[in-house]
């Protein structure tokens, strides 16, 4: 097969003259269609992404970073009215550094460094109200940097101190903590939030710090769970939790499958009994023999020969009623068994970790077309089935249903949804472009190929005819004089047919002239003859 570009062109031109006119047209603009929407896809999938770099700000503080931003010629985006400004994503760090530089955004936020400052007429009270103000920014700013906090406010309250003992009061904290959406804090975090804080301040426990989410959710409420009597430890701790998690996971995926993933919220609140119980039972039993004795005696006694003394041998006239001499005689039978004691003994030992109570809170989304269909009281059976609910121990299960606040997860959603989006865009964009390079570049291989295989069949040709290198030269030389040589009897060809055609139509003018005027021709033929003549 020839590949070289004037085979090529000829195959393209005898294609394009077999198409129809509707062929031509979509053989046109469907390459043309499936570029643009190429490039289309590419502008699309590379424009710029923006993310929030301050939300919520007033306007006087809108229009101090908007200027900043025109000063420093980054280019930004409004949202909510002014109140939220965007950037593009790979210049939001840059941007937020060079603000903080230039102090931009200005607010009315202590810190440390104003308690250098002395201040005429400022009493101790006036000092300790602008520590705590200050130990509340640095606070807020140190929560600000925990991954998955976005935005802290911190609040701390310190009684003043009593003589008393039984009227001191302890110190307290607030915290409200704006979380990235779709983030959720652990325990494990939330009780290093806890600790952190008592660290700082003067007083204060982690029992005495509340800690609660822009939602309304306390996340505080683990600490309780640490600070239960005879405070638990590690290990019980995480035993306590696992078997929380184990019954939660179980009665959540139940659910899941019953009324849809995001549908409930199950919480597990477990009581371990951790004392370790030894129980000693012993049975008695017969024993066995280790000795035996048995022992019988026999006496008799009886009157001997000769005078009786007494009544009967003083008296001549008294008779003994026997009439002779009386015997007697006993036996005596005695029998003594030894044995020893027969003894079972057995202990059991109770380890620690067995649930001693249980409370199972369930809440599904009110909302949801599967909740409504199915009545409370069977999720609440099938919940107290499954997490094990014993009410002779004090188990207690509550459901309730609550409409279910999923603006972050559609938001989260659609964020997730639009990146994959421009991720199968870019795919399939870089896979167009993959093959269409492929393609060229397969096409310009071929083409050298086939010119790589006719100058070895012409050198082959050369060899096999014994030339030398002039003599293919020559050859070659020649095969282009043959093909100069062809193309001008081509081109003669050509001019000799266009002079046929030239008195083919000559010939038929003078045949329909001679039709239509016989009379003019006859006497022109006579003139020529008599001129030959």
């Amino acid at each position: 097969m020839d590949f070289s570009w004037a085979a090529m062109q000829q195959s393209w031109r005898e294609f394009w003259q077999k198409l129809s006119r509707p062929q031509k047209i979509i053989t046109v603009a469907a390459p043309l269609l499936v570029a643009s929407a190429l490039t289309v896809l590419l502008l699309w999938a590379s424009r710029p992404q923006y993310v929030v770099l301050f939300s919520k700000q007033p306007v006087e503080q809108a229009s101090s970073i908007t200027a900043k931003l025109d000063d420093l010629k980054i280019p930004y985006q409004l949202a909510d009215g002014g109140s939220t400004i965007l950037v593009e994503q790979k210049q939001a760090a840059e941007a937020r550094l060079k603000l903080a530089g230039a102090g931009v955004p200005q607010g009315s936020k202590f810190s440390f460094d104003y308690l250098n400052q002395m201040r005429l007429g400022e009493t101790d009270a006036d000092r300790k109200l602008r520590y705590i103000l200050g130990l509340q920014t640095e606070l807020q700013d140190t929560l600000k940097t925990l991954s998955g906090v976005q935005e802290a406010r911190v609040h701390i309250v310190q009684p003043e101190p009593s003589l008393f003992t039984e009227q001191a009061k302890a110190a307290t904290a607030g915290v409200t903590l704006q979380l990235v959406p779709g983030t959720n804090l652990s325990d494990d975090q939330v009780r290093s939030i806890a600790n952190l804080l008592a660290a700082s301040v003067e007083g204060l426990t982690p029992d005495n710090v509340t800690i609660v989410d822009t939602k309304g959710n306390v996340l505080s409420d683990v600490l309780a769970k640490s600070s239960n009597p005879a405070h638990l430890t590690g290990s019980q701790f995480q035993l306590q939790q696992s078997v929380e998690d184990n019954i939660r996971k179980s009665v959540q995926n139940m659910l899941n499958r019953v009324v849809g993933s995001g549908n409930t919220a199950v919480a597990v609140n477990a009581v371990l009994d951790f004392d370790q119980i030894r129980i000693i039972q012993q049975t008695y039993g017969p024993g066995a023999v280790v000795s035996q004795q048995n022992t019988s005696e026999t006496t008799t006694s009886g009157t001997a020969p000769g005078a009786v003394p007494g009544t009967s041998a003083n008296i001549p006239s008294y008779q003994s009623p026997t009439g002779g001499t009386s015997t007697s005689s006993s036996t005596k039978t005695s029998s003594t068994e030894n044995r020893d004691t027969d003894k079972t003994q057995k202990e059991q030992v109770v380890s620690p970790g067995a649930i001693k109570r249980l409370s199972v809170s369930v809440v599904v989304d009110a909302n949801s077309e599967t909740v409504k269909q199915i009545p409370l009281d069977q999720i609440k059976a099938v919940v107290a089935s499954a997490a094990g609910i014993d009410p002779n121990r004090g188990d207690q299960i509550q459901v309730a249903a609550f409409p279910f606040d999923k603006s972050d997860l559609e938001q989260f959603n659609k964020q997730v949804q639009a990146t994959q989006a421009r991720q199968r865009l870019m795919f399939y964009a870089a896979s167009g472009a993959g093959a269409l390079l492929l393609l060229i570049v397969g096409l310009l291989r071929l083409r050298a190929a086939a010119k790589h295989k006719r100058e070895l069949k012409q050198l082959k040709l050369a060899q096999e005819a014994g030339a030398n290198a002039q003599t293919v030269q020559e050859i070659l030389l020649a095969q282009a004089q043959a093909e100069a040589e062809a193309q001008a009897r081509l081109e003669q060809k050509k001019r000799k047919s266009a002079e046929e055609i030239e008195k083919q139509k000559i010939k038929e003018a003078v045949t329909i002239y001679t039709r239509n005027n016989p009379d003019e021709v006859a006497n022109l033929i006579r003139a020529w003859l008599s001129e030959e003549k």
